[in-house]
């Protein structure tokens, strides 16, 4: 008569195995641990998404009051764009970059001189008047950063309205304005004067951050989505 117990067989020596675990419900373990395809794209864009909503929200809020470090007052001449010269010291206009002189932008199929028009621009706004700078500071090449007016108008402010300047750490508002205008260089394809100042052996400028960090922010963000889409399509 049979038991009703299985009967097993205990095999000792070289040619033992172990019996082999089953498979229970047809689980995976390799499969438990492999990470996902696309995952790492994933938390890129929830990381992007959410500093995006940091920047907003820290746009709205505003700016700090800066230490003045000096005022300025007289007949100013534009150097560039962004720059000028008053009372024998050269200043950088502050939170705002223009192309650079040499820097040309298109418009369809034809090329213009934006950098020398961003020179005559600043030249018209400071023309005949007194120009007024407030500094706060220098910058890495020794120049004053400063919010400067001329017939009560923020040349800053002025430049990145009429689309010849672009944010850079200041002025955002403005600039999305002369965006949807389609205005000064808003009016066709160029790249931004630092993008432009790195491909053509330029030295590098950290954008003013200082009363709006924000600003630096976006157009970071501006260039990883760039990177990450170039990714998505290269299949990267």
């Amino acid at each position: 008569m049979r038991s009703g117990k299985r009967r097993f067989r205990i095999i000792s020596g070289a040619g033992a195995r172990s019996p082999t675990p089953r498979r229970r419900f047809g689980f995976n373990r390799s499969a438990a641990v492999e990470p996902r395809k696309g995952s790492g794209m994933m938390g890129g864009w929830i990381f992007l998404i959410l500093l995006s909503i940091g920047a907003y929200v820290a746009a709205k809020l505003p700016p700090p009051e800066r230490t003045v470090t000096g005022e300025l007052q007289g007949a100013a001449t534009a150097s560039d764009g962004d720059s000028l010269r008053l009372d024998g010291r050269r200043i950088r206009l502050e939170g705002i970059d223009a192309p650079e002189i040499g820097q040309t932008c298109r418009r369809g199929e034809a090329a213009w001189d934006c950098g020398g028009e961003a020179r005559e621009r600043l030249k018209r706004l400071t023309g005949g008047l007194t120009t007024a700078c407030r500094l706060h500071g220098h910058d890495r090449y020794g120049r004053d950063l400063g919010v400067c007016e001329a017939g009560q108008r923020d040349l800053g402010r002025e430049m990145v309205l009429s689309g010849y300047a672009v944010s850079y750490g200041r002025y955002q508002n403005e600039e999305d304005m002369a965006r949807k205008g389609g205005v000064g260089v808003w009016s066709g394809d160029f790249l931004r004067p630092q993008a432009w100042r790195r491909s053509n052996g330029g030295a590098e400028e950290t954008p003013h951050q200082t009363d709006n960090w924000s600003g630096f922010i976006l157009q970071w963000l501006e260039e990883q989505v760039r990177e990450i889409f170039r990714k998505f399509v290269n299949g990267g």
